[in-house]
């Protein structure tokens, strides 16, 4: 894991070539083991873990689970390596074949632990797959971000462990992430009866809302950095401004954040409405031709 490839590459081609496969899918020991050998690289490494079948030999092995609690002991094994990888600066991407059976549900927790991909392809795209997820090169590790609203407004469609008690501040541990990593939150009013209990709070002399991000995080190099974001964001009472103005490319991506996550949780139905119900108010208010390419592209 010290050498260059163009050290090693003869001598990796050579191990590669000399596997044979005999049939069981050592699915988890070989995640074990390529996680373990990428921590002694450099922070930033990548392992992707590209399987045809379902873990059914060695640890973390479905094969034979007959009931919730052994279910709970494998996504176990699955989620301490997860966390393993994540503090070793390590990203895990999984690719899946299209038609075989891997519980992706499990294995993908890994990916979103540590801020990789997961991909379900057609073994004839696989080259064009890994060249996608490789060339998207780790920016930072060990990402965490704290995001602060007005006192005036709260998160909502948010995890509460991340929320303070006055659900005006998420903290939120994102682990690694590259260029095109977005996370995104929705905010709204607090309940009027909390808002009246704020003597020094008139919301009908504020023109704009402050908003504040403090991202920790580890560069490449292992050094710790902190860096400081803040917006105001100016209020309008105009309903048809609003909405001619809205982002529909940001819209359309936090609807699939937010529905994903729901799908994870193992509530599908509310994440198809979800998803839907964004979907008819994008079409309802698209005003802009912008606003009709990134609705089409949403659906």
């Amino acid at each position: 894991m010290t050498k260059t490839i163009k050290e090693s590459q003869k001598h990796l081609s050579d191990k590669l070539m000399s596997l044979e496969e005999t049939g069981p899918t050592a699915l988890g020991p070989a995640l074990a083991t390529g996680v373990a050998m990428a921590a002694e690289g450099a922070t930033g490494s990548q392992v992707v873990l590209c399987t045809d079948g379902l873990a059914n030999i060695g640890i973390g092995s479905f094969d034979e689970v007959t009931d919730d609690e052994e279910m709970k002991k494998r996504e176990e094994v699955y989620e301490r390596i997860g966390q393993y990888a994540k503090s070793k600066g390590i990203t895990v991407n999984i690719v899946s074949i299209v038609g075989d059976e891997c519980n992706l549900e499990t294995l993908s927790k890994i990916a979103e632990l540590t801020g990789g991909e997961v991909e379900r392809v057609d073994p004839i795209s696989l080259t064009q797959n890994f060249a996608n997820i490789l060339s998207k090169p780790i920016i930072a590790s060990n990402v965490v971000a704290k995001v602060l609203l007005h006192k005036g407004l709260q998160f909502r469609n948010v995890d509460p462990s991340l929320l303070s008690q006055n659900m005006s501040l998420m903290v939120k541990d994102i682990g690694n992430v590259n260029e095109d990593t977005e996370h995104m939150f929705e905010y709204t009013l607090k309940k009027i009866s909390e808002l009246i209990e704020m003597e020094d709070l008139d919301l009908t002399q504020i023109k704009s809302f402050p908003f504040q991000t403090q991202i920790t995080y580890k560069a490449l190099d292992g050094s710790k950095c902190v860096r400081v974001i803040t917006e105001l964001q100016e209020m309008s009472n105009d309903r048809n401004q609003v909405e001619e103005k809205a982002d529909y490319e940001i819209l359309g991506q936090n609807a699939i954040q937010q529905s994903a996550n729901m799908a994870r949780g193992g509530h599908t139905r509310e994440a198809q409405a979800y998803a839907k119900n964004w979907g008819r108010v994008m079409r309802k208010n698209a005003r802009t031709e912008d606003q009709m390419a990134m609705h089409s592209q949403f659906v």
